[in-house]
Parts: structure tokens; sequence; C-alpha cells
């Protein structure tokens, strides 16, 4: 599965195919019909003339290591130290990106270094992770390193988890599943309006991928980004908690992100905690056994509980992230706290106190 340099920095990509003069790419529901010299809306897929090629190939512009539960992923191996990595480019344009300067870049003005998959899993390896992120940017445009670098991962021992908007096609998605463990969707909103005004994409395709990843047997996680009268409506955030509950199963962990004004949305006010919790009594009331609240700090609701007796299975200590990544000056994920402190209080995976079941994947 290598890809090749083109010669002018452009390496072969996969999932396209030839229309005239132009390429189809096939890689997320998007299908641009590219022309010669031209590149998709995500901004890293080239029509060089020769094929389709991908600009962002083994180009990071972030990496460092961090705390899986950071993510946020929960109920997979907490505790775990990740090698999280970053490109640019993305296949959304979502008005309240909080990476935008990844996202909406093509990569002409910022600094990246270039890695291959077997640097990169060494890299992982020397600083000791246990598996590694492809997050800050959407991984899924950085499709050909991710797929050879995870296979690589894997075959070393560690394992490949994806923070994903999870907008792509059937068949690229059967074959990188193959090679992840655990994913992390953002569900962005419950409509297909919303997709389309906020993202410029479409809801149906991302639930597709939720619905793939459990499928194949992946550790799902869902974040659900609450932004104040756009998408924070009591029945639409029901409507997603029961669609979860339907077709991923009750015990999937949600995270109820808190909105904090950026980028387009920097006119709208900070989500209240008051809607985060009305959010997770919704969930629970649709049949959620594990809604979470994120992008703050210090909540009790970051620990895991039983759903049956309440008590305390995974305790959680977060707090600001005491390394500020930083591209072009302006700060990366933001919103997202770190954690400093996890406590797995579990008994051959039951909870000590009565027994209940607890679905937590542990090292």
């Amino acid at each position: 599965m290598t890809a090749f340099d083109s010669g002018n920095g452009c390496s072969t990509a996969r999932w396209w195919h030839q229309e005239g003069s132009k390429i189809r790419c096939d890689l997320c529901p998007h299908r641009c019909l590219v022309s010669e010299g031209h590149l998709g809306i995500c901004g890293v897929r080239k029509n060089d003339g020769r094929g389709l090629c991908s600009i962002n190939y083994g180009k990071v512009a972030v990496s460092v290591s961090d705390p899986i539960e950071k993510k946020p992923m929960f109920h997979y191996r907490p505790g775990a130290r990740l090698y999280s990595l970053g490109t640019f480019g993305c296949n959304m344009d979502c008005m309240n990106c909080q990476n935008f300067s990844l996202a909406r870049s093509k990569g002409d003005d910022l600094p990246f270094r270039k890695a291959g998959p077997e640097e990169v899993v060494r890299e992982a390896v020397e600083k000791k992770a246990d598996g590694i992120a492809w997050t800050f940017n959407e991984p899924i445009v950085w499709y050909e390193f991710i797929l050879e670098t995870s296979e690589a991962a894997n075959k070393s021992g560690l394992f490949s988890l994806l923070n994903t908007n999870g907008f792509i096609e059937p068949g690229p998605r059967e074959e990188l599943l193959r090679f992840i463990q655990a994913m992390n969707i953002d569900v962005k909103g419950f409509t297909e309006e919303f997709y389309r005004r906020n993202c410029g994409a479409s809801l149906e395709a991302v639930l597709d991928t939720c619905r793939a990843g459990r499928k194949a047997g992946v550790h799902v996680e869902l974040t659900y980004l609450l932004i104040p009268t756009l998408n924070d409506d009591a029945d639409e955030i029901r409507g997603f908690c029961e669609w979860t509950v339907e077709n991923m199963g009750p015990d999937t962990p949600v995270h109820f992100f808190r909105f904090q004004p950026f980028y387009k949305l920097s006119h709208l006010p900070e989500q209240s905690v008051a809607k985060l919790k009305e959010a997770c009594d919704i969930a629970k009331s649709a049949g959620l056994r594990f809604p979470y609240h994120a992008g703050v700090i210090g909540d009790e609701r970051q620990n895991t509980f039983c759903p049956n007796c309440g008590e305390i299975i995974v305790k959680r200590a977060s707090e600001a992230p005491a390394e500020k990544v930083c591209v072009k000056k302006t700060e990366m994920s933001r919103f997202c706290p770190t954690f400093s402190k996890i406590e797995v209080n579990l008994r051959q995976g039951r909870c000590p106190s009565c027994g209940e079941s607890i679905p937590l994947i542990v090292a």
C-alpha cells in the first residue's frame, strides 16, 4: 500500500477514477470532479495531470503526546498515552471550527515536517505511547498516510484512533477500518439543514459511518457540540439520543461538548452548563447509560458511574492543558481540557459494588 512521490511533492492517491479530462474523487461523499491543476473541496487532493494525488502525504503540522481522555475517549483503555498527529485540510467547512488554521489551509501558509509511516511509528514507540491518534484536522483527508501508518502501527503493537467527522464513502471506509481500533465521531447536529448550512456536508453519510464502525468491531464514541440556537433544541437532542440507542446501542458513550464562541460563530454566547446537564438528562431518559460533559474543567459528569447503583467506576481529574499546541500563533483544540489522573474501579469487567457489567475496554 505504499504511496510514492509523483515528482512535484504530491503522492499518488487512492479512490478516484478518470472522467474525460477530469478526475472524480471517490474518497468522500462530495465526490469532487477535479480539473487538471485544481484541488477538491478538502484542499489537499489534486489533479496533477497524471492522476489524483495527495499534497499532504507525510506532512506533519502538529504532533504531541497526550492522554486518550482528551480526545474525548472514555471507555477505551482509560489512562492510555497517545501520540497525536495532524496535518492540513478538511472536507467540511464548519462555522464553529476550533482548528480552522489547519482545516482551511492548503499547506502553503503553515510550517510542517515530512515523515514516513515507519518514522511516525518509531517516534510513538520512543515516546512510550500506547497508540497513535489522528486528530486536529480531519483525518479522512490524510487517508493514504493514515492507512499506511496505522497498518505499520498495528504490527508494532500500537492501536490507532480517529477523531473524525465521519464524512467518507463506504469503500475507503471499509478499507481504513481494518486498521482502526477506536473512533470518536463528531455528530455535529441532527438535521440535514444544520449540516448543509453549518458544515457544507450531510448528516446521513456521517450516521452511516457510525453504524459501519460499530459493525466492523471498532470501539465508537460520539461527540455532540451544543451550539446555542443552532442545534441545542431539546427535541433535536432527543432525536439524536434515540437514534444512538437504536443504532449504536445504549452503552455507547456520548460526549456533549460545551460550545465556546470562535471562528465564524464568535458572535454567539458560550453554551451554559445547565444546557449540558439538560442534554445528559435527555440522554438518560432516552436510554443512554453513559452520557458525559465535555469541554469543561473539573465537572463530575466526566466520571464514569455505574448506571445501576451510581458507584464511580472511572474517576477523571480534568484541568487546563499544561502543554499548549499552537499553529501560526493559534492554539489547537483550545477548548479541550486535559486529564492528569485516572482511577479505574472495576472488578473483572463489573461494578465492584453491585456487579453490573460495565462496557469498558482496559489495557
